[in-house]
């Protein structure tokens, strides 16, 4: 299957300590793949530069293609293009805007790339996802399992090749975590998208298509 996604030689030090150590890692297009770990291993770490929101250590061998564009010699704006045509986060506490409705919070990353069509789009998600009778509400309103279906209905407003969702399920219980893992699953394949997701439950992590288990900043096979 083609790669979407490669990283090769990726290092981290934090505070004179090496979190990540010469990691390598190839991303399939549509494939799921979770990065397991205990708590404090690097897996968010890896996440955010995977997902282009950090960079790691000054390491000329150290490279980053996503959907074949090099990441790591792009212009600031360039990055920025990148991140909201081809990429989708979900974040642990989901980040909605309280002041913004659940479609406008879903619109958000469409307005930011000016795409006219964007509440059509939202409309549609957020009936795909259920979520159609919340759409004039604020998400201080809804639930944790509601409000983390917002999040990824935000995530796919730009049609991303991949979503890189961090603890999705973290603050969840363990009805609504099987629910949001059934999704990522539906989600690959009704939107053919890659997904990568940090978690620390292993029940979850080995429904994936792959685990990476993170241990003294290198990838245990």
């Amino acid at each position: 299957m083609e790669i979407l996604l490669s990283a090769k030689n990726i290092s981290k030090t934090f505070q004179g300590k090496k979190v990540l150590d010469n990691i390598n890692i190839n991303i399939r297009k549509a494939e799921i793949v979770a990065i397991s770990g205990v708590s404090g291993a690097g897996k968010t770490t890896l996440l955010n530069i995977l997902s282009t929101l950090d960079k790691p250590d000054n390491n000329h061998d150290s490279s980053l293609s996503i959907d074949n564009q090099e990441v790591f010699n792009l212009k600031k704006n360039d990055l920025a293009n990148l991140r909201n045509q081809k990429i989708g986060f979900v974040f642990q506490f989901h980040e909605l805007i309280p002041e913004l409705n659940v479609i406008e919070n879903v619109c958000l990353p469409g307005w930011i790339k000016k795409d006219v069509n964007v509440k059509k789009k939202a409309k549609k998600l957020l009936r795909y996802f259920g979520l159609q009778d919340f759409a004039n509400k604020k998400p201080l309103t809804l639930s944790g399992g509601e409000k983390q279906r917002v999040a990824i209905a935000r995530s796919l407003i730009n049609n991303p090749k991949i979503i890189f969702a961090d603890e999705p399920t973290g603050n969840l219980d363990s009805k609504n975590s099987k629910i949001l893992f059934d999704l990522f699953f539906k989600l690959r394949d009704d939107y053919n998208c890659s997904v990568v997701i940090v978690t620390h439950d292993e029940n979850s992590a080995n429904k994936c298509d792959r685990k990476l288990l993170i241990v003294d900043g290198k990838i245990k096979n």
